[in-house]
């Protein structure tokens, strides 16, 4: 019975310190991703915003590092995996904030499953935790993971995101869909990111097909176009690829203005 306690405990504290890790990495990496896309609204928002839910996770896994009482890291963690099942339930069909664009993925039963399990062998490990420094390595190793992990989704994330800014742009249109929470995101800030384009920028909502191919088939997507109306970029998706297409465009001219419609 002691090793098998001891056995749930070391999966915990590697596994769980590396997912927590990890999602604090990702939320950090791309910060305004994460609070455009978080799935909380409304007066929830204040107790279970990106902001907390961030701090607590670092916390956490700064806990399970540190030499207190593995009962208490145990603890924390079972909490915080308990969480993740009530919101799993309760958002499920959401969009999933938790590791930005590094893996988008929504909340389904799965989810909630498999933090429930991760809960309930945190709590198993209670019984019958390994020693004190021996739980230290073992959320150290988890750590180590994240590290990796993060490593490797953001060298991903910069060769696929790699490309020569397009020059001569005389417009862009950015094509959203009513379905996408991206979309409903990027909208609530046309303002912001008008501003960040030296070029007129559209919005246009995709309610054709040829609207879907110009956007590449995924939405939010960001297209550039020259004076002679033609793409002179490839289809940009996802709101950082997004920011990223509106600041380095280059135009022949200066910005003359900024257009809607829908």
């Amino acid at each position: 019975m002691k090793e098998l306690t001891v056995l749930c405990a070391a999966a915990v504290l590697v596994g769980g310190v590396a997912v927590l890790a990890l999602s604090f990495a990702a939320k950090l990496m791309d910060w305004e991703t994460t609070r455009a896309v978080w799935p909380v609204t409304g007066g929830l928002r204040a107790l279970a915003g990106p902001t907390q839910v961030t701090v607590v996770e670092g916390l956490v896994a700064v806990t399970a590092l540190l030499p207190s009482p593995v009962g208490v890291r145990l603890g924390l963690l079972a909490a915080v995996f308990a969480g993740y099942t009530v919101a799993a339930l309760l958002m499920r069909g959401r969009r999933c904030a938790c590791f930005g664009d590094w893996i988008p993925t929504r909340f389904t039963m799965a989810h909630a499953v498999g933090c429930a399990v991760v809960a309930m062998l945190a709590l198993a490990g209670i019984l019958g935790p390994p020693g004190v420094w021996a739980a230290g390595a073992q959320a150290g190793a988890g750590l180590i993971l994240a590290v990796v992990a993060a490593a490797w989704f953001r060298r991903r994330s910069a060769a696929d995101g790699h490309s020569e800014p397009p020059a001569d742009v005389h417009r862009i249109v950015i094509f959203t869909t009513e379905s996408c929470r991206y979309c409903a995101a990027l909208e609530a800030q046309r303002d912001r990111y008008q501003a960040m384009a030296d070029c007129p920028v559209e919005f246009r909502r995709a309610d054709g097909d040829e609207e879907v191919r110009a956007a590449g088939g995924a939405f939010p997507a960001a297209v550039a176009y020259g004076a002679d109306g033609s793409a002179v970029s490839e289809a940009a998706h996802g709101l950082a690829a997004i920011r990223d297409l509106l600041r380095h465009s280059t135009t022949p001219s200066r910005r003359s203005g900024s257009q809607v419609s829908t």
